[in-house]
């Protein structure tokens, strides 16, 4: 492999990593999985407390909806690492054609 290319490969690796919908996508996930669960041990106490909704069970369902989408987002439009072309006096420019 040339120098270039394990370059290339490297810059989209970290890319990918901090790429915004990852982490946000992945703690929205995590949250609404936890809130589904604790849904289930709702006490009816609770449940009139929520105005007779069960609020853990649907906020989670939410959750799990917004950062499924988001994961999907980005595993579906993945980001482009940036070309030394796309950087210019005035820093960067975006790369991905609309």
């Amino acid at each position: 492999m040339a120098a270039k290319e394990i370059d290339e490969s490297t810059s989209s690796r970290i890319s990918k990593l901090f790429d915004i919908r990852l982490i946000v996508g992945g703690l929205l996930t995590v949250y609404g999985v936890i809130l589904v669960i604790k849904s289930f041990t709702d006490t009816d106490a609770q449940i009139r407390k929520g105005a007779g909704l069960h609020l853990n069970l649907w906020t989670g369902i939410g959750l799990l909806v917004v950062g499924l989408f988001m994961l999907a987002w980005m595993r579906l439009r993945p980001l482009e690492p940036l070309k030394p072309d796309d950087l210019g006096d005035d820093g960067p420019h975006e790369s991905r054609a609309n």
